[in-house]
């Protein structure tokens, strides 16, 4: 029954929206409770099961590979019309491996090994694993994958593969003074040959690292320290190269030896927001997504309500919290995958959060149908749950299950069981329609990223920033992409009518190139505090600006200071080290076409003099804020953080300026009866998300324009006038009406 849909795959995809869950790894539940299981799962509505194995349970002696309980689910869900997304674990290596291979451990910086024989799921299926620079493990890893590709690619009712869940190294040993993974000889060589192709000569690495290395073997990322030029390039080895070469390996391991040559995807934890090691993963592979647990750590500690210890969480905080987080973890993942891939909701909360003692609130069905309506808005094309049933085992025990613990529906798995049967009334829409291209993009970068991460909590404050903003934009109806500013063309910028540019402490002089070539052919600019203080390696520049920010903002630096918070106890302000060290609290007041608007300042109050550029905000009487005419475009530059001003402190006026700012350069809100709009849109059909996230549900009419007929996604057809349909959103939800010419 699967051949023509695959036929029909490689065509044009296939035509369902997998909507998944995690069924099936080790240690599981005996076999015939699955298949019971199997078909509870069908008869709620599903039409994907996630089975995940692992290396170290499926070769337990070398060369004797068993799949046979794999294969029996993978049968069963056959003859029920199941698709299969077959993840494959290897950082679970055998124990064989480690007899065989004993240098393949990955060593720590303090020259550590790390050792951790436990062949066991958890905390993390296996991680950090072998070093996969090591030429005998990897070889006999890849061994495995063909094998497995080969017998499991014989059924056609596999539907994508997965080469790695969750991407990363953790955990780690808590080892003083570490810098992590991995100083390996394996791996120090092929860092010294990425150098050499990096930097050409032994000569240009010393004049950028201002080093003096005689020769390459002498070279060494660091080891104890971490704010010096060598870490950029290091973690960037690490986090991106690497990382990125063992996806490859992977996928390239499947797709030789497939027969039906299926696609090949895997996903992080979680996307790191400020970075963009996720653009060059996405790269690797033809399916790309993360995890998403809501209501699992939707709080920053600095976050606007988040609680102290015996307090408890306001409903209404939580829930918005919790929507926002999932937007920006696929909006965030959706900008890195780009088009023509498809995005995965790849572990998606199912259940309570278990941990120890700790057991998270069980998602209602009201949480299940915000948080995937949620996903779907922001662009989702496939999506699993994790898990079917309730966790069996110690640290996770009764968590996560849509089912409990015996196998008995629940009212979140029948409401995820509709979902999933609604969705797929209308899968090409949901499956192939994109989310249209927004107006304004925020841009990150990884040696930026890289920089932020050995400077203090330079990179706390940079996330937390790109959260503030996305929050602030998100709310109001305006949408976002991000842009990874070392792989976009001024082409690819010029799609946007404003770009910002978070907390940019280190930009290198090519990205600024970037921008004023983006600015000069039209674009807006809007950048936080201190853009180029420092270059990509941590070197200072003279005036505190780089030139070509000097140029683009038509400002000078004049002063940099400290500021207190508006509120006790601080979130990230120091303590003072001696009298007027720290500027008490402070606004920047507003000027010319931004009168009777101010700017709450946070961390940094940095002060300008204005060369071509005119004043916008005013600090103390000094110049806080300019706008430049470049090109044919503007340059806004703001001397604080503003994106900390409402996730810390839900700041209205903070938010009111920026939408102002947007206003004035051509960016207007998606509004539908006053309430923000999301769209995914496919040919003639188009998803409509009017979100309500108010404590009081709103009545409205809404106009068709040009779309004949409107239906809710979960109640189904609904009967307009003149074009016209009077349309309720409860509080606190998300409705979907699809509209069709």
């Amino acid at each position: 029954m699967f051949g023509n849909i695959h036929m029909v795959e490689r065509k044009d995809r296939v035509r369902i929206f997998p909507f998944s869950t995690h069924f099936y790894r080790e240690p599981s539940r005996p076999l015939e409770e699955l298949i019971r299981d199997m078909r509870i799962v069908k008869e709620l509505g599903f039409n994907t099961l996630k089975l995940q194995g692992s290396w170290c349970l499926d070769e337990r002696k070398e060369g004797e590979i068993d799949l046979s309980k794999v294969e029996t689910l993978i049968e069963e869900a056959e003859k029920l019309g199941l698709y299969i997304y077959y993840g494959v674990t290897m950082e679970q290596a055998p124990a064989w491996l480690w007899r065989r291979y004993p240098d393949c451990r990955m060593v720590y910086s303090t020259g550590d090994v790390h050792e951790d024989p436990t062949q066991y799921l958890l905390p993390a299926d296996g991680k950090p694993g072998p070093c996969w620079d090591h030429p005998g493990a990897r070889k006999a890893a890849i061994r495995f994958i063909s094998e497995v590709a080969r017998r499991l690619g014989r059924y056609d009712n596999i539907l994508v593969w997965n080469v790695w869940q969750e991407i990363g190294f953790w955990p780690m040993r808590n080892i003083p003074g570490s810098l992590g993974f991995c100083y390996c000889p394996y791996t120090l060589a092929e860092f010294r040959k990425w150098l050499m192709e990096k930097y050409g000569s032994l000569e240009e690495l010393n004049r950028t690292w201002r080093t003096g290395y005689g020769d390459w073997d002498e070279v060494e990322p660091p080891r104890l320290f971490a704010a010096v030029p060598s870490y950029i390039d290091w973690r960037y080895f690490m986090d991106v190269v690497y990382l990125s070469r063992v996806i490859r390996w992977k996928a390239e391991a499947f797709r030789r030896n497939d027969p039906k040559h299926r696609p090949v995807m895997c996903h992080v934890g979680s996307p790191t927001i400020g970075g963009g090691a996720e653009w060059r993963y996405a790269a690797e592979v033809e399916g790309f997504g993360s995890s998403c647990y809501p209501a699992w750590l939707p709080f920053h500690e600095w976050d606007y309500g988040y609680p102290q210890p015996g307090e408890s969480v306001s409903y209404e905080v939580a829930v918005l919290q919790e929507v926002e987080q999932i937007a920006l973890v696929y909006d965030y993942i959706r900008s890195a995958v780009g088009s023509g891939k498809v995005l995965w909701a790849a572990e998606f909360q199912g259940g309570p959060v278990s941990q120890f003692l700790h057991i998270g609130r069980t998602p209602s069905p009201d949480d299940i149908r915000r948080w995937v309506l949620t996903a779907l808005s922001s662009g989702v094309q496939a999506l699993s749950f994790w898990n079917h049933r309730a966790e069996i085992f110690w640290l996770e025990a009764y968590g996560f299950g849509l089912l409990n613990s015996r196998g008995d529906k629940t009212g979140r798995a029948l409401e995820a069981g509709r979902l999933a049967k609604a969705v797929n009334r209308h899968p090409e829409l949901f499956h192939l329609g994109r989310v249209p291209r927004p107006q304004v993009a925020v841009l990150v970068n990884e040696d930026q990223w890289h920089f932020s991460q050995a400077t203090g909590n330079a990179s706390t404050h940079l996330s937390f920033t790109i959260r503030g903003i996305y929050k602030m934009l998100w709310e109001s109806g305006v949408w976002v992409d991000f842009v990874e500013t070392g792989l976009a063309t001024v082409e690819e910028l010029r799609n946007y009518k404003a770009a910002i540019l978070p907390f940019p402490l280190s930009i290198s002089d090519s990205v600024f190139r970037k921008l004023r070539d983006y600015v000069a052919s039209g674009g807006v600019l809007i950048s936080e505090a201190c853009p180029g203080r420092y270059d990509e390696y941590g070197f200072t520049r003279p005036g505190e600006l780089a030139e070509d920010a000097e140029r683009l903002f038509g400002v000078e630096h004049e002063s940099l200071h400290l500021c207190h918070e508006p509120a006790k106890p601080p979130r990230w302000t120091p303590r003072e080290r001696t009298y007027g060290e720290i500027k008490p609290p402070m606004r920047f007041e507003g000027e010319g076409a931004f009168k009777g608007h101010n700017v709450l300042a946070n961390l940094y109050v940095e002060t300008f003099k204005c060369v071509t550029a005119k004043p916008i905000l005013t600090c103390e009487g000094r110049v806080a804020g300019a706008v430049n005419s470049y090109g044919r475009g503007k340059a806004y530059i703001v001397g604080t953080l503003i994106g900390h001003g409402y996730a810390a402190f839900r700041d209205e006026s903070t938010r009111n300026f920026l939408l102002r700012l947007l206003r004035l350069e051509g960016v207007q809100p998606e509004l539908c009866m006053g309430l923000p709009r999301r769209r995914r849109t496919y040919r003639d059909e188009e998803a409509w998300f009017l979100i309500n996230m108010s404590s009081k549900p709103v009545i409205g009419v809404l106009k068709l324009d040009e779309f004949q007929k409107v239906t809710d996604l979960i109640e189904g057809s609904l009967k307009t006038k003149l074009g016209k349909l009077k349309v309720e959103i409860d509080a606190f939800s998300i409705r979907c009406l699809v509209v069709e010419r």
